[in-house]
């Protein structure tokens, strides 16, 4: 009997992930307009406009920023943020006049209470970067959700203050551990309305490659340092997920390289000038690499309310470990 050949009906066509792309739209032209009115107006009324045109330019970059097709929305306020400066220097008036006063109850107090004094707003280092980026994603919409983060800013600040014991005990090789170990508690606290994000980066792996990076960046008198800012880059994007999807960064050595030097020598050579077409096109640069991949289901993602006040947000810029937005 001859066997005849069988047709097999194909099965149904496997759908490619998702693919979530970032793009920035801004332009140079209008964010230097932009910029020279707020300093235009900060200096008219003596830094008070401050709070109001860092607050403008957040929505500037925010408006500009697209995610799968949806652009970002910035609530935040002038008018709480300047509450948040006033909060600060209510402190920095404690810090100077405590001491002097303590002093006239109990002679000799002075130079104790001002070290006391000194040591506990220092502490508060860690903790003003963390209030700084709930406040930060708390302002922050996506789709008409509301960003976040939980409350977690004791952790950090354990995390962080003995991680940098641990780094200066070990020469600066546990600096790679200690950076991942505080990144993890900043993204697996960060929410999207009710969904987590979710950071899988290994200390080990950060390890790898830090102490590399560093070694080679120092044999090769800073060159390798593009290729570790690159892969440092692949590493923690690929170890980050929302839901279904997991970052993706196509960022190179040279890519790195481009947007560093473009960056410092266009500063440089126009005396800073140029600063606001060198944001808009390094920012636009690192967005065309960026992507998250996968499917998520936005219809399991519920509101949830507003949290993180401008007091911390304050503090952070004030003792220079804000994100400079």
């Amino acid at each position: 009997m001859l066997d005849l050949p069988v047709a097999i009906a194909p099965g149904p066509a496997q759908a490619s992930p998702a693919t979530h792309r970032f793009r920035f739209h801004g332009e140079g032209g209008n964010f230097f307009l932009l910029i020279l009115k707020n300093l235009f107006l900060t200096v008219f009324t003596l830094g008070i406009y401050a709070a109001w045109a860092r607050t403008e330019r957040r929505r500037y970059i925010w408006s500009n920023t697209e995610i799968s097709g949806q652009r970002l929305v910035y609530t935040g306020t002038g008018k709480e943020l300047f509450k948040g400066y006033l909060k600060v220097l209510a402190c920095y008036a404690v810090l100077m006049f405590a001491p002097p006063l303590a002093n006239l109850v109990v002679p000799g107090s002075q130079l104790i209470l001002q070290i006391v004094l000194t040591i506990g707003f220092v502490a508060l280092i860690p903790f003003a970067i963390y209030w700084s980026r709930a406040y930060l994603l708390s302002r922050t919409q996506w789709r008409g959700i509301n960003f976040g983060m939980t409350k977690g800013a004791g952790s950090y600040a354990k995390t962080f203050v003995l991680g940098y014991l641990l780094t200066i005990l070990t020469l600066g090789f546990y600096g790679p551990v200690w950076l991942n170990k505080m990144r993890s508690i900043l993204i697996n606290n960060a929410r999207f309305g009710t969904e987590p994000l979710e950071y899988h980066g290994d200390d080990y792996q950060a390890f790898r490659i830090g102490v590399k990076g560093f070694l080679l960046t120092l044999v090769t008198l800073g060159i390798y340092h593009f290729w570790y800012a690159a892969e440092m880059s692949r590493f923690v994007l690929s170890n980050t997920y929302f839901m279904n999807a997991r970052g993706r960064s196509e960022l190179t050595a040279k890519d790195m390289f481009v947007i560093i030097v473009g960056s410092l020598l266009g500063t440089v050579f126009t005396l800073g000038l140029a600063f606001p077409w060198i944001v808009v096109w390094s920012t636009r640069k690192t967005f065309d690499r960026i992507t998250f991949e996968g499917d998520v289901d936005f219809a399991l993602v519920a509101q949830r309310a507003r949290t993180g006040g401008a007091g911390g947000d304050a503090l952070a810029h004030d003792l220079g470990v804000d994100l400079a937005l």
